[in-house]
């Protein structure tokens, strides 16, 4: 990894109260990369091939922490199986029957509309963090 890729996760790991360990930023580099939104055991697989070992345990309890401190998504796919996204931003989540994947589509346009929509419809003392919105096709 380079220098500047290398304290580009750290900072966003230290970001978020966590210690920026080798295992940590090896973790978030390739799922940053990866746009599959991978399951634990692909993410792993491609850690391996990219020359990173670690226990399946310990790749699990990153992702929970990465998960817990809103550092990346947690989805479950159409067979109920736990997936992540590092992208965080507003995106659309498009979810495929026939061969269970899961896309991204993009759009600000929809991200405003959706945002003004719900500043006028929800009562005023709910703010909102995030909106997600998936479909399935």
């Amino acid at each position: 990894m380079k220098n500047k890729e290398i304290q580009m996760y750290t900072d966003m790991i230290r970001g978020v109260g966590l210690k920026a360990t080798p295992q940590r930023i090896s973790v978030l580099k390739v799922l940053s990369a990866m746009t599959s939104h991978p399951s634990a055991d692909m993410l792993m697989d491609t850690l391996e091939d990219q020359g990173y070992v670690m226990s399946v345990g310990t790749i699990y309890n990153i992702l929970e922490t990465f998960s817990e401190k809103g550092l990346i998504l947690k989805l479950k796919d159409n067979q109920e199986v736990m997936r992540f996204d590092a992208n965080t931003k507003f995106h659309v989540h498009i979810y495929n029957d026939t061969n269970n994947g899961i896309s991204d589509f993009f759009d600000p346009e929809l991200e405003v509309l959706l945002s003004d929509y719900f500043k006028e419809k929800l009562p005023g003392k709910i703010d909102l963090n995030r909106i997600e919105l998936s479909l399935y096709a």
